[in-house]
């Protein structure tokens, strides 16, 4: 009999660093899924609530996951860190004439960046939270990529995920695109500390994206970047499910005399 790991549990004197070792200490136990199935379908867009019910699916199962499971996992098992964010961070590699990708979950505590995930390779997937920044840790993923004779060709960056298990709102997987092939070194830096900075400020204002609309606007660049900055959505906490024009005066109640029916 192959034993089955325990969900990890914590008393609430437990610190988070203690937390976030134990929670990967789970995901390392499951195993990594060499056998070519995929056995749990993961859709990205589906609200956070159906994530975390296949989330709850997995730990009864125990089957081995890959990465992006991995990330759903995560995700789970740390809703109950409050002061712990969470946000995925994807990898585009080259190697060999083909292109790989690669998924883990960047958390962010007391200031200090980290990740969980699981990989093939012991190097692209924990880390502990002792990054002062988030362009050391990227940095410290790209390095351990070259070791792995891999060039690293672009980096995602989604928004921290809400901590409320029963959300119905999406997680935002790509809000910063970088190109690494568009941007010096220290432009990348930049745009890793500008994307680090727009989390801080999104968390102080104490808002989450709203719940998705049916009907999503497509990506656009900034008119104030150029041609080789990259690509950067629109934060989804800054659209309105309406589709109308935030007012310049969020604090003042909108006029609904103004509105108008959009066709």
């Amino acid at each position: 009999m192959i034993p089955i790991p325990s969900v990890p549990t914590f008393q609430p004197s437990t610190p988070i660093p203690e937390r976030l070792e134990a929670v990967q200490r789970y995901i390392r136990e499951l195993q990594y899924n060499h056998t070519g199935t995929q056995f749990f379908e993961i859709k990205k867009s589906r609200p956070l609530t159906g994530l975390m019910d296949l989330a709850k699916e997995m730990t009864k199962e125990a089957l081995p996951i890959k990465c992006l499971e991995a990330v759903i996992l995560g995700i789970y098992l740390t809703n109950n860190m409050t002061t712990l964010d969470r946000f995925p961070i994807s990898f585009k590699s080259h190697f060999s004439g083909n292109y790989f990708r690669h998924i883990v979950l960047g958390v962010n505590f007391g200031g200090r960046y980290g990740a969980l995930g699981i990989s093939r390779r012991e190097e692209l997937m924990y880390k502990a939270p002792v990054f002062r920044t988030l362009s050391e840790l990227i940095f410290d993923f790209e390095e351990a990529y070259r070791r792995c004779w891999h060039t690293l060709k672009k980096v995602k960056l989604g928004h921290c995920v809400s901590h409320d298990p029963h959300s119905v709102e999406q997680i935002e997987w790509k809000h910063s695109i970088l190109d690494l092939d568009k941007l010096t070194r220290e432009d990348f830096r930049k745009e890793l500390e500008r994307h680090a900075r727009d989390m801080r400020l999104k968390i102080g204002k104490g808002t989450g994206p709203p719940s998705p609309t049916k009907d999503r606007k497509k990506d656009v660049s900034s008119p104030q970047r150029g041609q080789a900055s990259p690509h950067r959505r629109n934060s989804r906490g800054d659209r309105r499910p309406s589709g109308e024009k935030k007012p310049a005066d969020s604090k003042a109640m909108p006029d609904l005399n103004g509105y108008q029916i959009r066709v």
